[in-house]
């Protein structure tokens, strides 16, 4: 093969100026490191009751806590929690509770929704739902009602959480079940028995249904099938009420 000799030129001028200015030369291309990326990471709540409370930053990949963020000091009894991509909610179950809006850095209020007391909260396309008392409320970020959805049983969620347009919530009961609600006729359907003590956790990930067992393990169930998948222990210590995926993006 003929090589012309511009090439030669220009390699020869190219290895000249690198070596003048004593800097090494480097052909190899960089490789973009995907391994933080693909570490799955959750947005934990541990209740003031046990252990040592907050809003625990968990990485399940490396089992290692990358942040903590303070509960607001008026939150009386913290249950519910969402991630939107952009900020945190935080709703409980006291007296005279709220849904917070949190700062995800520092945990900071950034503003509050008062006299909303919820053991549940989701979001979707900008509005959030919550549930109190066998009812799961609509409304906008702001506050402002929209729609509310009676179940069809008399079970009262103790969380929630949304699949598109499906709504899912568990509670505390003979079976501690995940169910789903039909949003076109209301109708429900049990789509996994949890086997999980006084269950209080509900979020989705990646066409999972996730729960915290009582030994604070993450337990995957399929969304379709409700088959249970896998357990996965943590190194929360406490009483965690709820879990939210960390990589949700914002809209």
């Amino acid at each position: 093969m003929k090589i012309s000799k511009s090439f030669l030129f220009l390699t020869f001028f190219l290895v000249t100026f690198f070596s003048c200015n004593n800097e090494p030369v480097d052909f190899t291309l960089e490789e973009n490191s995907t391994s933080e990326n693909n570490d799955i990471k959750w947005w934990i709540l541990v209740h003031p009751s046990y252990g040592n409370p907050g809003i625990y930053l968990y990485n399940e990949t490396e089992s290692t806590i990358e942040n903590t963020l303070p509960l607001p000091t008026q939150a009386d009894s913290p249950h519910a929690l969402e991630f939107d991509g952009e900020f945190l909610w935080l709703g409980g179950m006291g007296g005279n509770e709220s849904i917070y809006k949190l700062n995800p850095e520092d945990g900071t209020v950034v503003s509050e929704l008062t006299n909303i007391r919820t053991e549940g909260i989701s979001y979707l396309n900008g509005e959030l739902y919550y549930s109190f008392y066998g009812r799961i409320y609509q409304m906008s970020q702001d506050g402002t009602p929209i729609q509310e959805i009676i179940l069809e049983t008399d079970n009262n969620p103790s969380d929630i959480a949304i699949n598109n347009s499906s709504l899912y919530y568990v509670y505390n009961g003979a079976i501690d079940p995940i169910i789903k609600i039909n949003q076109t006729d209301s109708t429900e359907e049990t789509i996994a028995e949890t086997e999980v003590t006084a269950l209080y956790t509900l979020a989705i990930d990646n066409d999972n249904l996730i729960v915290i067992t009582n030994s604070n393990a993450i337990r995957r169930f399929d969304i379709n099938s409700g088959e249970r998948l896998s357990d996965t222990e943590t190194i929360i210590e406490g009483w965690i009420t709820a879990i939210v995926p960390y990589n949700r993006l914002s809209e």
